[in-house]
């Protein structure tokens, strides 16, 4: 039996069906949200450009705003050489890691459609 399911997201006004491991969908549903919200505040700058590059814009937004985030949680983390801060460190770049594989996963099937 499958741990994945479909779901039908909406970018920018088109409806993809989208996979995910079952008990991502929140998740998904989330991140196209936000994705939205990118666009939207990208379409009120720029109003005649086309679909493809605002979709490329609204990821470059988007992973400035993680790597901001990334950035504030590094200063705010004293990184002592430790197994409690090395551990802590690890898992934060687990975390990193696996939240860009799911954009790129995201990004290759609305490259698709």
């Amino acid at each position: 039996m499958s741990n994945k399911v479909t779901i039908k997201i909406n970018i920018n006004g088109t409806v993809y069906p989208v996979s995910c491991e079952f008990g991502e969908e929140e998740r998904l549903i989330k991140s196209s949200e936000e994705v939205n919200k990118a666009i939207k505040e990208l379409s009120g700058l720029a109003e005649s450009v086309g679909e493809t590059r605002l979709l490329a814009m609204a990821s470059l937004l988007i992973a400035d705003k993680l790597i901001e985030k990334t950035d504030v949680l590094e200063k705010e983390i004293s990184i002592d050489i430790d197994k409690n801060s090395s551990d802590n460190l690890i898992g934060i770049i687990d975390w990193i890691e696996k939240a860009t594989v799911r954009m790129n996963k995201v990004a290759n099937l609305l490259e698709k459609n």
